[in-house]
């Protein structure tokens, strides 16, 4: 559906490539030097939910998941049940998952990495679209907020329904650098404070992919908010584009 901008593709032959997506995280656990304490089941699942939101926005079907755990063995099946989570979510639960874990060394804080491998046809090409409006889809949230506004969360089986919609062109999740810069990407141009009007923090991270952009032609706007439900935003850009 959208073109490549957070992953990396690996052609394998005249008609496919891979694309790969991580996603890392550290200090968040249960370890005396974690600054969010959280179990590593969640920890495992939004590690999980960036990656492969990355790679499915690419337009890839996702073939494998890896895991890589500093964190120690024991936490292992831990971080794993969070990602089998977002599998069933997805209803991919046949997605094979392996990985590594640090078992020589003790670290003081938990880390882990994510990375998802999917799979894609190449010759995808784009023509410009004209009379696009953009939505925002769930919150921005970052750290202990992920915790207590569960409910402002884009659900990863919701992001999925809209890869698939036709009625919405593209699609994109939001990651640390914040709302502005993703859109800046979706639209192919930087843009400043004042080019965009939300009520959200458009420079707020949004780290665990809790929320996500999509383009969208304006005639269908009534079905694309039935669609996303309360988590629908409007972003409205002054350049023409609106």
């Amino acid at each position: 559906m959208v073109q490549l901008r957070d992953a990396l593709s690996v052609s394998i032959n005249e008609d496919f490539e891979l694309i790969l997506a991580s996603d890392c995280s550290g200090g968040i656990g249960r370890k005396k030097g974690d600054e969010v304490q959280v179990d590593p089941d969640i920890v495992g699942y939004f590690g999980f939910r960036v990656a492969v939101m990355e790679c499915l926005s690419a337009g890839a079907r996702l073939m494998a998941v890896q895991l890589m755990n500093f964190t120690g063995d024991s936490v292992w099946e831990g971080y794993a049940s969070g990602v089998r989570m977002g599998l069933k979510e997805l209803d991919m639960e046949d997605i094979p998952l392996t990985g590594s874990s640090e078992s020589n060394f003790n670290l003081n804080q938990s880390a882990l990495g994510v990375t998802c491998i999917g799979m894609r046809r190449k010759e995808r090409h784009f023509l410009p679209q004209k009379d696009l409006s953009y939505a925002l889809i769930g919150i921005p949230l970052v750290g202990k907020e992920v915790l207590v506004y569960r409910s402002s969360i884009a659900p990863l089986s919701l992001f999925h329904t809209c890869i698939h919609h036709p009625s919405i062109i593209d699609i994109l999740p939001v990651g640390s650098k914040g709302v502005r810069h993703e859109l800046s990407l979706l639209i192919g141009k930087p843009l400043k404070r004042g080019d965009v009007d939300s009520t959200q923090d458009l420079d707020k991270s949004s780290g665990p992919a809790t929320s996500f952009i999509i383009s969208y032609n304006k005639e269908e706007e009534q079905n694309i908010r039935k669609l996303t439900g309360g988590h629908f935003q409007s972003l409205i850009l002054f350049d023409g584009n609106n």
